[in-house]
């Protein structure tokens, strides 16, 4: 029979949370020894190591890790105990994983994090970004509980929240694209040495697809997985590329490379907010998909991102 206590899951997530015995001792305002001595016994009564120490500190271990995510709505449930029962809504609390496209990151994650932090104090986000095909993986084994990425209506048991049909752009260096249209056809792109994900990816599917449907292909000269590693060798001029307009904001106001929008045809994808069908939301993490849906259309109505904002339905839980 177990005999974990709540004191020490409350021990436990101020020393995740601090990354130090001292400093969460120190929060907390109890000795570090007797810290410690709870912390082994629970250690001892789950069977598991949960932090592995280092010279600067503690991290979690894997089995750590799954703890501090339980422990956090366990507590937050606890805490929500007096509104419950006096009939008032409990503030959402407990961790939260989001996952971004590589190509929203840039633009959504700061505001994101602030409007959560302003919003709901209680709730602790952690955010993570990637190529969609990274994020794919993590939503669907449960390794995120929300993700922000295209293609979802392809993804079996999962619900959507569409927010934005986002428009390509054709990027290249800056001193290359001087003379270049201020639009481009998508058959006139494809005439020039292009580096793109690999086929795995939805962007590159995209490119693909639009080819195959003029019946060209896509001079593929460098296959890189990392929107970064993109965006340098076309600051090189090794390569063109096509990307989202919000991947590139930083190299373009810095004039390292220059966008043009391609037409005949537009290219552009749906993005939405995805996460587990079977499984519902936790209230932190429906008060996190709904900042997130506002901040989205806010960059849209501000000009951060390209692309026009889908009709929604969805009602705020």
């Amino acid at each position: 029979m177990t005999r974990t206590t709540l004191r020490q899951l409350h021990y436990f997530a101020e020393i995740a949370r601090s990354k130090s015995f001292s400093r969460a001792a120190a929060n907390l305002g109890i000795a570090q020894p007797a810290l410690s001595q709870n912390v082994a016994a629970l250690e001892s009564d789950l069977g598991v190591q949960l932090f592995e120490r280092h010279a600067k500190g503690v991290t979690l271990s894997p089995a750590g890790e799954r703890l501090y995510e339980r422990a956090l709505q366990i507590l937050g449930d606890v805490d929500g105990l007096r509104d419950h029962i006096a009939g008032r809504p409990a503030e959402p609390s407990g961790l939260v994983r989001l996952c971004l496209a590589g190509s929203m990151s840039a633009v959504i994650a700061a505001p994101v994090i602030r409007e959560v932090a302003k919003r709901f104090p209680q709730v602790e986000l952690a955010i993570s970004d990637g190529l969609s095909s990274d994020i794919r993986r993590q939503i669907e084994s449960g390794q995120c509980h929300l993700a922000l990425m295209p293609s979802a209506s392809e993804m079996f048991g999962m619900a959507s929240l569409p927010l934005i049909e986002e428009h390509f752009m054709f990027f290249g260096a800056h001193a290359a694209m001087r003379k270049a249209p201020a639009q481009i056809r998508f058959a006139d792109v494809l005439r020039h040495p292009l580096a793109a994900p690999d086929r795995a990816h939805d962007l590159r599917k995209l490119l693909e697809r639009a080819a195959s449907a003029l019946e060209l292909r896509p001079d593929v000269r460098y296959e890189l997985n990392s929107p970064q590693m993109l965006i340098s060798v076309v600051r090189s001029g090794l390569a063109h590329a096509v990307l989202p307009a919000g991947a590139c904001l930083d190299a373009v106001a810095s004039r390292a490379i220059a966008g043009r929008p391609i037409v005949e045809p537009l290219l552009s994808r749906i993005q939405a907010i995805v996460w587990p069908g079977e499984r519902g939301l936790t209230s932190a993490a429906a008060a996190v998909r709904d900042t997130l849906a506002d901040v989205v259309t806010q960059a849209v109505q501000d000009g951060l991102l390209l692309g026009r904002l889908l009709a929604q339905t969805h009602k705020k839980s």
